[in-house]
Formats: C-alpha cells, sequence, structure tokens
C-alpha cells in the first residue's frame, strides 16, 4: 500500500509539472519595447490581438511606466459593460513580458482609466463601488514602493485625472443643467486641491469633452469630444487651442511615454498609432 501510495504521488506530481509547463507554453514569447508588437503607422491598428485586446472582455484606457516596460490597463469582467472592472497588468522581467494579471489592490471595486505620473511614483484611477462592495467613489492614487504598488487611498472627487508635474491637474467635469461635460483643472498645492477652473481657450465646445490626456511635455493634450478623439494645443499665452479631429471613433486617449504612439478604445478594444498624425494637425503658428 506504501509503495502504490508512492507511486501515485510522483504521478500526480509529473502531471502537475507537466500541467504547469503546459499553461506557461500556451503564453508566447513577448520580447522587445511594446510587448514585440510591429509599431504601426498612420492607421490605427490592433494592439496585442488576444493578449491584450480579447473578444471575451472589453478593453479601454492605457498607461506605460516611463521606462516602458511596465503595461496596465482596465479590462472588464465579462463582454458586458456593466460588469465589474479591474486594472490589469504586465511587466518586462529579463526582456520577457508576462502574461497580463490583475494588479494586487484591484479586482474588489470597480477600477478603470488607470494613470501613471511622468515620474512613475504614482498611479491615479477612478474607482467606484461593484455589485458585491462599496466603497468611495472618486480617483484613488496608490503610491509605488520599490517594484510593487502600495495600498490606494482616496485623492479626490473628480474623474479621469492626467498631470504633467503633479501639480495643475485637468479632469472630467460633470454634466449638469447649466453646463455640459468639459475638460476642467485644479491645481494641488501641500495636498489640498483648489476649486475647479474654466479651462481658457478653444478646447471645449457646446458639445461634451471627456477624458483628457496631457502629453509629457504638455505641448498638447488629447480628448474625447462625442464620436472621435481630438488634439488641442497649448499656446504661447497658455491657453489652449479648438480641438482638431483625430479622424476616427476612438476613446480614452493616452501617450506613449517616448511620445512615439497614441493608445485609444475603440469597439472595445486598445488601438494604437503613430503621434505623426499629432504633428499633422498642428497649426503653422504654433509650429
Amino acid at each position: 500500500m506504501k509503495l502504490k501510495a508512492i507511486c501515485v504521488g510522483i504521478i500526480l506530481f509529473i502531471i502537475f509539472v507537466f500541467s504547469s509547463h503546459a499553461q506557461q507554453d500556451d503564453f508566447p514569447l513577448l520580447k522587445g519595447p511594446y510587448l514585440g508588437q510591429k509599431p504601426p503607422g498612420m492607421k490605427p491598428e490592433l494592439f496585442s490581438p488576444g493578449i491584450v485586446s480579447t473578444n471575451d472582455h472589453i478593453e479601454m484606457g492605457c498607461i506605460w511606466t516611463p521606462d516602458g516596460r511596465e503595461f496596465y490597463f482596465g479590462r472588464s469582467e465579462t463582454s458586458e459593460i456593466g460588469s465589474n472592472w479591474a486594472i490589469w497588468g504586465m511587466r518586462e522581467k529579463d526582456g520577457i513580458w508576462s502574461e497580463p494579471q490583475i494588479v494586487a489592490f484591484s479586482g474588489v471595486y470597480r477600477d478603470i482609466a488607470p494613470f501613471i505620473t511622468p515620474d512613475g511614483k504614482y498611479m491615479i484611477f477612478y474607482r467606484m463601488s461593484s455589485q458585491k462592495n462599496e466603497t468611495r467613489q472618486g480617483s484613488w492614487i496608490v503610491k509605488r514602493t520599490g517594484d510593487a504598488w502600495g495600498e490606494p487611498r482616496f485623492f479626490v472627487d473628480a474623474y479621469c485625472l492626467t498631470t504633467k508635474d503633479f501639480r495643475t491637474f485637468y479632469f472630467t467635469t460633470e454634466r449638469s443643467e447649466e453646463t455640459s461635460k468639459d475638460i476642467g483643472l485644479m491645481t494641488l498645492d501641500h495636498g489640498i486641491f483648489s476649486e475647479p477652473m474654466k479651462l481658457e481657450g478653444g478646447l471645449n465646445s457646446k458639445e461634451w469633452e471627456a477624458h483628457g490626456s496631457i502629453s509629457h511635455d504638455g505641448s498638447f493634450m488629447l480628448f474625447d469630444r462625442v464620436k472621435s478623439t481630438f488634439v488641442s494645443f497649448r499656446k504661447y499665452d497658455g491657453t489652449w487651442s479648438r480641438g482638431y479631429d483625430l479622424g476616427g471613433k476612438f476613446h480614452i486617449p493616452s501617450v506613449s511615454p517616448d511620445g512615439k504612439y497614441i493608445f485609444f478604445e475603440s469597439n472595445h478594444d486598445i488601438y494604437w498609432v503613430d503621434s505623426k498624425i499629432i504633428e499633422e494637425l498642428k497649426p503653422e503658428d504654433l509650429k
């Protein structure tokens, strides 16, 4: 009986080892910048099909760490927009990208729209109650400690924050009977946010604007307007130009850390495109 038990144990161990290797082998070997994907041209292309952009989920809102070695994105639990949401991440280690997985601090509530500050020290995201768990709705922040993220804390009652200096924050304002949804700004001084302020210039319109994403040098801002993504350029006087249409049904934009690519959501997946499309839209007096 003892010999039989030992044999059974050995067989189970072999099965476990082979199944573990089989699971690992199912995930493709991803090496190189941007998960080893072939860079897009001037026409938007699906980003990392079957790995990041999938048929069984909705993916939208993504961001890279400044060194380009970590990638985070929002993903729904099912293919339904009303299902639970979490922030997923991938990391490059020893030149190889890990399989996507839910980050340690997410998955309990509805977490969307991750944004990483240009210095890489903080991630800001929007958190809502899930069907099973109640929480305070708003933007939450988590600090980087070494190679890991700490515990989130409530940051501010505003949606879709973006900043280049951790002082001036742009966000999506709430729609009311008197106002439409727009891009507004607040300043942060010694941990206290100012009252929301109107964004000066022509960026906002009578239509709604949302999901702003400022470039790393602060020279332009991407944002959504109704059914497309637009870009507005910062003028020499500090105001913002009118919006220029990027020409497609793309939403929740972000800029890659090297400034070479623009990432969007379209048809419940993540796409990317060469950022040269921005330069082509830039008015002559700002070039």
